[in-house]
């Protein structure tokens, strides 16, 4: 029994003091802390910085501000620009329309004030079909040429007492022909056009057969 317990084998002894726990803590806590600033000079080599909150939040009102400026004036400008075109085409047509209406009506020879008052008559028929403020129909033109013939006979407002038989006689060809100039209101696109935008309506027509009376 004595061979046999002296040929054991010694086990190793692990000392468990106080001072040999706290060395292994303190190891762990170092290895932890290592680990920690690897992890964090990994993430920061990838992702970028972030701002604060407030400074985010505010350099994002600023530079929408800044963009709702400049797209407002191209938009105020583009709205105000086709409102203007709108009006003028409408007074184009409103007028042009007006000195149709008006060359039907000096074509049948009316005289609406007595003998001696066609032109007046045909003036006044052109100015009640225009519904553009600013648009005086006296400053109309008329000119007409007798059949088969070249000199024309014409009335202008510059002339107000006129040539008597402007307005043409039976189977005359008569061209009536109406200026008229309009403001235009958006600021950068009145540039364009400093005077006005001028546009000029006009119609021809032969007379009808009517009272040679009436040529006045």
């Amino acid at each position: 029994m004595e061979h046999f317990a002296s040929e054991r084998r010694a086990k190793p002894v692990i000392q468990t003091g106080t001072g040999n726990a706290f060395s292994l803590f303190w190891l762990g806590v170092k290895r932890m802390d290592r680990f920690k600033l690897r992890r964090k000079n990994q993430a920061s080599s990838i992702l970028p910085p972030l701002k604060r909150p407030a400074l985010t939040l505010g350099s994002a009102k600023g530079q929408s501000t800044v963009e709702f400026a400049m797209v407002s004036l191209l938009f105020f400008f583009l709205l105000f620009a086709i409102m203007d075109y709108g009006w003028l085409m409408f007074s184009q047509m409103n007028v042009q329309q007006a000195v149709d209406d008006g060359g039907r009506y000096a074509s049948t020879g009316q005289e609406s004030g007595g003998s001696g008052t066609r032109i007046s008559s045909i003036i006044a028929a052109i100015q009640n079909e225009v519904s553009v403020p600013g648009v005086n129909a006296s400053n109309l033109s008329i000119c007409s040429v007798p059949p088969g013939g070249t000199t024309a006979s014409c009335y202008d407002s510059t002339n107000p007492s006129g040539t008597a038989g402007a307005a043409g006689g039976p189977g005359f060809t008569v061209t009536i022909k109406l200026v008229s100039t309009l403001p235009v209101m958006t600021p950068l696109l009145s540039s364009f056009f400093p005077g006005g935008y001028t546009f000029t309506s006009s119609s021809t027509f032969q007379n009808e057969p009517f009272d040679p009376s009436q040529t006045k």
